[in-house]
């Protein structure tokens, strides 16, 4: 039988308990004794897997980790009509000193300096223990740095385990600039890609984990300090993942048969991933599972006059809260494949489309209704456009971007020439009209069972689609028995995987200028996960909008990366922020999301702007690069001695 580390199951005997410090949690709650831990490998790896479990949920997979961070990008909302409402940090209006992004994880540190020094003292262990054990207190210790630093810049550098009864000891400045940050955790997370074991069982990391990680890392150094030292590192160690890991990329994907729900978990792409056991784990433990699922009601979809009923084979089939909703803008990433040339190309470009669609002026659209309307069974009226999409739309940019109308005697609808022929991941990542989902064939046309205006809030919002799509990717695709929040599932969330290690390097290569070598990195992705053609990108403009849409598409609703990602364009600027100059405002950021509305015979649609809410009012300020650091941190400091300055603009 497979050996599988399972998060949440984890537990060691031999604890006690101790206080906490005022100035700082430097220990956590259960202390082992010293003595049974550290003189065997065997005993050090239980406390290892212990502590890997609370370090992972600190930034890189759990609940909202994924879902959470993608809302703040154009390839997501997050819009609730019944309390949740939208996303502070997207319109920067709930952004401020008062918020805590993790600058106190000094628990967690202790934990990984614990098995760093404990390790490097022992004399029971031999020298190649000592390097592979205390290779996970460095992968640890680096993780925690880099999340802080991604999120705040600068981190206070616990290196040491610190006793409680001595607190002065504690007084450490947090570090000065985001240059010395990324000096500390490129030197950790380097020691782990340098020493962690080659093979390990799923859920535990190797050193090609931690060289993907680094990677990662290595790139956002360069975009915060252009120190092209960095750059090598992710070419390195990207490279040393993609030769030397015996990792294969995963091929024929489809929805029910993908890396990202519960039926290829320990695919051979998988190179860490976050494991969950059925027994303790269940919908409501994680956002990208309750707050993606709808809630639609046999009698919702009655009183819609939808054409096609829901099963409902257990019950409710989609009994969640879902508040999360993927984008047109994401849809649009996914390109389609042209039926007469085989080029890969944006939906709205392909012939089998521009040969069978009239693109109409979407300025004429100016009433309610205009597309399309009708009556629910209630009385209700269901429009397109609705009356709230002329409301709060964000200034300087279109009201409604595209207006297509089928052409007459055409045999096919318009959802089918938009959705056929798609990158694979398209169907891996969203819910779309007229798909298959958890065994419901699904309708997001007006009227459809999980529609917009499915509901008696006619903009969506009530745990259903604001956009006109759903979130399949990171979700479970048959949870049982239904999508409801106390059902108990098994899943896993990937933290590293060969797919990034690609897309990293061919980034580090575009800022290398080296545009054949970042093209054929790309490439790797865009085929064998896409079906793609390849692309044929030749000048520097060309291969970073390919390689921005193939970030899009590989990696969005995963470990937060697109945001992290609209980042880093932003620092390099040109043509990876529009042409701006490096570290102005992210234009992407900085911008209204869009949604579709397609009418009820499918022969019309519009794409307009999400305004529910003043969903339409993103901002992105430059002071956004880096998040506030938590006034009361520093105060609390402040008042022990610790003199540490706010980043600028908080």
């Amino acid at each position: 039988m497979k050996k599988i580390i399972k998060y949440g199951i984890l537990s060691l005997g031999f604890v006690s308990i101790s206080s906490c410090m005022d100035t700082m949690d430097t220990h956590p709650t259960t202390v082992f004794n010293d003595e049974a831990v550290w003189n065997s490998k065997a005993t050090v790896e239980g406390f290892v897997y212990a502590a890997y479990s609370s370090v992972i949920n600190n930034g890189y997979a759990g609940s909202g980790q994924s879902v959470g961070w993608e809302a703040r990008t154009p390839n997501s909302v997050r819009c609730s009509q019944v309390g949740e409402g939208i996303d502070g940090v997207a319109t920067e209006l709930g952004v401020s000193s008062a918020n805590d992004f993790g600058c106190n994880r000094f628990g967690l540190l202790r934990k990984a300096n614990k098995i760093i020094h404990n390790v490097e003292a022992s004399t029971a262990l031999s020298e190649a223990e000592k390097k592979e054990l205390s290779a996970h207190g460095y992968l640890m210790r680096g993780m925690i740095f880099f999340d802080q630093a991604r999120k705040m810049g600068r981190f206070v550098p616990v290196t040491q385990v610190f006793s409680i009864d001595k607190p002065d000891e504690v007084k450490i400045q947090m570090t000065k600039t985001v240059a010395e940050s990324y000096d500390i955790i490129i030197n950790d997370l380097t020691k782990a890609a340098d020493y962690l074991p080659t093979t390990n069982m799923p859920g535990l990391p190797t050193r090609y984990a931690a060289g993907v990680l680094l990677s990662r890392a290595a790139l956002q150094a360069y975009a915060y300090t252009k120190d092209s030292k960095y750059l090598d590192i992710a070419i390195r160690y990207a490279t040393d993942v993609i030769n030397n890991s015996g990792s294969t990329l995963a091929t024929n994907l489809t929805p029910s048969n993908s890396l990202w729900n519960e039926t290829d978990l320990y695919n051979r792409e998988i190179l860490w991933a976050y494991y969950r056991e059925k027994e303790n784990t269940n919908v409501q433990s994680f956002e990208e599972l309750m707050r993606t699922y709808p809630n639609i009601s046999t009698d919702n979809v009655k009183n819609s006059l939808s054409p096609v009923a829901l099963k409902q084979a257990n019950g409710q089939t989609f009994e969640g809260w879902a508040i999360y909703f993927p984008t047109q803008d994401l849809a649009d990433q996914f390109l389609v494949t042209d039926e007469a040339t085989g080029q890969a190309l944006p939906w709205y470009e392909t012939s089998q489309y521009t040969n069978n669609v009239d693109i109409l002026d979407p300025t004429t659209i100016t009433t309610a209704g205009q597309v399309d309307q009708y009556s629910q069974l209630n009385g209700d009226l269901r429009r397109i456009p609705t009356p709230q999409d002329f409301n709060q739309t964000k200034n300087g940019y279109p009201v409604f971007q595209r207006y297509h109308k089928l052409k007459a005697g055409v045999g096919r609808d318009l959802s089918d020439l938009m959705y056929k022929g798609r990158d694979k991941r398209f169907y891996t990542t969203m819910v779309y009209d007229k798909c298959t989902w958890m065994n419901e064939n699904v309708g997001l046309n007006l009227g459809g069972n999980i529609s917009m205006g499915v509901r008696d809030k006619e903009d969506g919002g009530w745990y259903n689609t604001t956009t006109g799509y759903y979130w399949r990717k990171s979700n479970i695709e048959k949870p049982e028995p239904r999508a409801y929040y106390n059902s108990k599932v098994a899943l896993h969330f990937n933290i590293t995987r060969l797919g990034e290690a690609y897309l990293n390097l061919a980034e580090a290569q575009l800022l290398k200028k080296n545009i054949p070598a970042a093209v054929a990195a790309l490439n790797e992705t865009r085929t064998k996960h896409g079906g793609l053609a390849p692309s044929t990108a030749s000048t520097e403009e060309q291969a970073w909008a390919d390689y921005i849409r193939e970030r899009n598409c590989e990696m969005a609703n995963e470990t937060g990366d697109i945001y992290y990602s609209y980042l880093r364009w932003g620092k390099y600027g040109g043509y990876a922020n529009h042409g701006r100059a490096a570290g102005e405002v992210v234009a992407d950021l900085d911008r209204p999301a869009y949604k579709i509305e397609i009418s009820r015979d499918r022969s019309k649609l519009i794409v307009s702007q999400v305004t529910l809410l003043n969903s339409a009012q993103r901002v992105f300020t430059t002071r956004r690069y880096l998040l506030p650091i938590s006034q009361d941190f520093l105060n609390t400091r402040e008042a022990y001695g610790i003199m540490d300055a706010q980043n600028e603009g908080w």
